[in-house]
């Protein structure tokens, strides 16, 4: 069976896609107007609009009402080097130290409450559901632009009246200081991460444009086989790009 041909606006979007990847638009540029491509393409205005939905959908392009449509400036992508962050052991928050070596001021606003361990978080941290768990939700900031959310769940049983049953309450930052101040020493970290649409709040409060992926991690520390700490990362997609360095065990060690 033949190909069905592409409908005029796809193939519209198509054709000014391949113009910016390809230089002739570049970011910041002002496209041809409404009446201008419905000229150049033989369409009506309606197609014409449809084709630059799509790229709005793209995070490609942008409109400004009264002035016209332009190339997206693109963000530069930023390195979350997850393999970096333990390549020693942390004395602070590695979120803190890898924004500052990029030359950027690290903030982070956060809230935190005791709440009870939903089935899903009581699996990850291997409690009961039910079980009371310290739950903190936090916004980081590099040079004032939002760059990561994060969402963790500590089961309180573990810090209750310790120096840090709240995370952000005292002098050390960081789940792996933290925990060692109190004798858990975390032996080990696991992620799990995956793209996936944002959800309305996460385009809010990561200012993402439109048609913007995130990906999004899910990250939980041990001491040896318990686990004392889990969490839900997300970052905008056009902003990071995730680098692991994984060791390789010597040959010594395969006996």
């Amino acid at each position: 069976m033949a190909a069905q041909p592409k409908p005029a606006y796809q193939q519209i979007a198509d054709d000014i896609r391949q113009r910016i990847f390809d230089g002739v638009y570049q970011a910041g540029d002002k496209l041809p107007t409404e009446a201008d491509l419905m000229a150049e393409y033989g369409v009506s205005r309606i197609v014409v609009r449809n084709a630059v939905q799509a790229l709005v959908s793209e995070g490609l392009v942008t409109t400004q009402r009264g002035k016209g449509m332009f190339v997206r400036e693109q963000r530069p992508l930023r390195r979350r080097i997850s393999g970096d962050l333990y390549g020693k052991r942390p004395t602070a928050s590695p979120m803190k130290r890898q924004t500052e070596a990029e030359g950027r001021r690290s903030e982070w606003e956060y809230q935190t409450r005791t709440t009870t361990a939903t089935k899903a978080v009581a699996e990850r941290l291997a409690v009961d559901p039910g079980d009371e768990v310290v739950r903190t939700t936090y916004r980081f900031f590099g040079d004032d632009e939002p760059i990561m959310l994060s969402t963790s769940y500590e089961p309180r049983a573990l810090t209750a009246g310790t120096p840090i049953e709240q995370p952000e309450g005292g002098t050390i930052t960081g789940v792996v200081p933290r925990m060692d101040s109190i004798g858990q020493h975390i032996t080990h970290v696991t992620e799990d991460v995956n793209a996936r649409a944002p959800r309305p709040y996460e385009t809010e409060q990561l200012q993402m444009a439109p048609g913007v992926p995130v990906v999004a991690i899910t990250r939980t520390y041990f001491v040896d086989d318990r686990p004392v700490e889990t969490c839900d990362i997300v970052v905008a997609a056009d902003r990071y790009t995730l680098s692991y360095t994984i060791p390789i065990p010597p040959l010594s060690d395969q006996a």
